[in-house]
Parts: C-alpha cells; sequence; structure tokens
C-alpha cells in the first residue's frame, strides 16, 4: 500500500467513525414473516456466469466455511423450489476473481472500476457458484470466510433468481466478534484486522440494518458452518 493510499484510509476511517449502525442493527436482528430481505446492489465485482458448482474454493486458503442458504417465499415462507442462488465474495487477502488487479487496499477501487466500466481485469472465477435449490429452497456451498478489503466490512454476496427473473440481490454479514477472530489467524492475520466493521459499514447504513442478511455462524469439526434463510417474493 502506498504512502498515499495509507493517508486516504486513515481519512476514510476517520469519516467511517461519525457512522453508527447500532441501533439499526439492533432492528433489523429480526425479520417479520411477510417481510422480504433487505435488496442492496451487486456492487462492482459482479460477473455473470458463475459456474455451477458447490465447491467453489478452487485454490484460495483460507477458514473453511459451510454456507447454507435457504429460499422462502415472504408471507407464506414455503420453500422457493429451483431458484437459481449465485454467491460471490473475495479471499482471504481481499480480491476478488476477475479484478485481482485491484488490490484490496487500493483506495477506492471504485473509482478505478467505474473509469473501466466494470469491466474485468481477468477470466479467473474463483470463489464464485452457483446452485439450485432443491424442493426445500436449500442450497450449500463450500467456499472460505472472505477477507477485508477498503472500505467494506466482511460479508458474501448472493442473488436469487427464478426463470431469468432476479428476485433478491443482497450481501451476507458476519457477527463483528467472528470477524475479529477470523482475522487473528492465518492467512489472514497478515494484513491485521479490518478497521471496517458492522457499526460503520456505509453499505449496511444505507439499507438500514439490512433485516434479513444476518448470517448465524457456528463452529464445525472442519471449520465454519454459516447459515440463512432468504425472503423473497417470487
Amino acid at each position: 500500500m502506498t504512502v498515499r493510499d495509507r493517508a486516504r484510509r486513515r481519512v476514510l476511517t476517520t469519516a467511517l467513525r461519525l457512522i453508527d449502525n447500532r441501533a439499526a442493527l439492533r432492528r433489523a436482528a429480526t425479520i417479520e414473516p411477510h417481510e422480504t430481505t433487505a435488496n442492496q446492489g451487486p456492487g462492482p465485482y459482479y460477473v455473470p456466469g458463475s459456474p455451477h458448482r458447490r465447491d467453489v474454493r478452487e485454490d484460495r486458503e483460507g477458514e473453511p466455511l459451510e454456507l447454507v442458504i435457504r429460499t422462502v417465499a415472504a408471507g407464506t415462507l414455503t420453500p422457493l423450489a429451483g431458484a437459481l442462488i449465485e454467491i460471490w465474495h473475495c479471499d482471504a487477502d481481499g480480491v476478488y476473481s476477475g479484478y485481482q488487479r485491484y488490490g484490496a487496499d487500493k483506495f477506492p477501487a471504485l473509482v478505478s472500476l467505474t473509469l473501466r466500466r466494470f469491466r474485468p481485469s481477468d477470466d479467473a472465477m474463483f470463489l464464485r457458484g452457483a446452485q439450485v435449490t432443491d424442493d426445500d429452497g436449500h442450497v450449500e456451498f463450500r467456499t472460505i470466510v472472505p477477507g477485508w478489503y477498503t472500505p467494506r466490512t466482511l460479508h458474501i454476496h448472493v442473488r436469487v433468481s427464478l426463470g431469468g427473473r432476479v428476485l433478491l440481490t443482497t450481501e451476507l454479514y458476519f457477527p463483528d466478534d467472528f470477524a475479529e477472530l477470523i482475522q487473528g489467524r492465518p492467512p489472514y492475520a497478515g494484513r491485521g484486522r479490518s478497521p471496517f466493521v458492522n457499526t460503520n459499514d456505509i453499505e449496511i447504513r444505507l439499507a438500514q440494518g439490512s433485516p434479513g442478511s444476518w448470517l448465524t455462524v457456528s463452529s464445525t469439526p472442519d471449520g465454519h458452518r454459516a447459515g440463512i434463510t432468504l425472503q423473497v417474493r417470487p
């Protein structure tokens, strides 16, 4: 990271400290049956055509994560079978496949991406995948816990489509204490702990706490399991 990037990060970190998402996070902790999971944009790193697969890791190292997603219809909470679930997220170093030229510490990556009209810089597809939900609305992905990059908290992107129509695009979030624990372990520890957390994340702020986007995380013999039920309107 250059001296200029370090200075810019200090300015950004100071500005983000003015954001306080705690009240919004408390309100977003629960979601009513008739409500839908908060919609958010795909972000700058979405690439269409993710490969259909359960294991998205390829050669990426990191804490193993079994990601379990269930999709239901808001209101009735009936399972949504046959829906296409796409996920994508950065690796332990904060880098996305398809955009490896944009370093995780570059500030802000969005400017460069916008000037290039969001065109990918490479054809890698690590940590991207898609699956179709079963009769109970379930899919499972084998991945790793994502790292962090400027200026975002830890998150996983997900998109739900049915019959070619996008029903939901959102981000899935981890508890801050879990993120802090992971960032103290290799290979994450090499970058240190992130100054960007849930309580000061700008996207969480814009999504008013992002109801319905919060993962339930538990330990497994092989790593971690994160589960969520997404409520969509078919």
